[in-house]
């Protein structure tokens, strides 16, 4: 008796273990079917890839939702058949291309604006050069965003390598520039020293009369000048002569005329004081009896001369 029940149980569950089978068989084969008619769509989006990638994106989504849908069937879909692992795979490539497609429009704007900077920097326009690049980078990113496989074509990866190594020659050229800026600064400040000791010499030479004192002071007011326009010029000749000449040729142009008043200021005072020591021995050797030359009125020099001396160089 216990082992005709356990017959008839087992002939009681075969028809529903027949039923599963089926379905399960039914259900393969439905997924199968579907996935084949998006094929069809795949293919599409692989022919109008390369003409209008608008229209396969379009067609490539209808072979998506075949998929999907077919996934939904049967779950083990991309497992079990080596066929359509193989066509899934290709299709996968295809959305690859379609994508590159999508993305090269933003990687040639990029790349124009990767141009427009290297123009900028070879002007010398740094700030629009920064501005070109910074506008490279934010579309590169937005390509690479869209599918980073646009760095597979050889061309487009070469130009976008030369863009990068952009960056670091802008980076060093605006780091050179802020250099000579602050040397333009630097030998700057030492002209104005140089200036304003020099007007400190024409103040003495409209103030005070042509001595020994005046001579001395003048002396060391002008080795001052010298000494702060020797440093400035030293800082200079480190730069070009375009840049040096274009931010400094005034300022060294109106202290070199002062120097020269200067220098010839002093020159006039020696002479002076050299002609009143002249004058002074002859007046005593007079004194002594000895013949008095007449002294010509040409040969004294007054310390207003002197400053006309100056004011006529500058």
């Amino acid at each position: 008796m216990k082992y005709w029940m356990l017959s008839l149980s087992c002939f009681t569950l075969l028809p529903f273990t027949h039923l599963m089978a089926s379905s399960a068989t039914g259900s393969a084969a439905a997924a199968d079917a579907l996935f084949r008619e998006g094929i069809a769509y795949c293919n599409q989006a692989s022919r109008l890839s390369r003409t209008d990638s608008k229209q396969a994106r379009q067609q490539f989504e209808r072979y998506q939702t075949h998929l999907e849908r077919a996934q939904a069937i049967d779950a083990s879909l991309l497992e079990n058949n080596a066929f359509i692992q193989r066509e899934h795979k290709r299709c996968a490539l295809i959305e690859d291309n379609i994508a590159r497609a999508e993305a090269m429009p933003v990687v040639e704007q990029s790349l124009a604006q990767c141009a427009a900077a290297q123009a900028a920097l070879d002007a010398g326009q740094l700030a629009k050069a920064s501005t070109s690049l910074k506008r490279f980078q934010t579309l590169r990113d937005e390509a690479l965003a869209v599918t980073p496989t646009v760095l597979r074509v050889g061309s487009v990866a070469v130009r976008m390598r030369v863009c990068d190594r952009l960056v670091e020659k802008i980076a060093l050229a605006e780091s050179a520039r802020q250099i000579a800026a602050q040397t333009v600064g630097r030998a700057r400040g030492h002209f104005n020293k140089a200036m304003a000791s020099c007007e400190v010499g024409q103040g003495m030479l409209n103030s005070q009369g042509p001595t020994t004192d005046t001579l001395r002071a003048l002396e060391s007011v002008v080795n001052q000048v010298e000494t702060h326009t020797r440093r400035g010029q030293a800082l200079l000749d480190a730069m070009s002569a375009r840049e040096a000449a274009a931010k400094l040729d005034s300022v060294s142009g109106r202290l070199h005329s002062c120097q020269q008043a200067l220098s010839l200021a002093a020159t006039a005072i020696q002479q002076h004081l050299e002609q009143q020591e002249e004058q002074a021995a002859h007046t005593a050797a007079a004194a002594s009896g000895a013949a008095q030359p007449t002294a010509s009125p040409a040969s004294v020099l007054q310390g207003q001369e002197i400053s006309q001396i100056v004011e006529a160089e500058l």
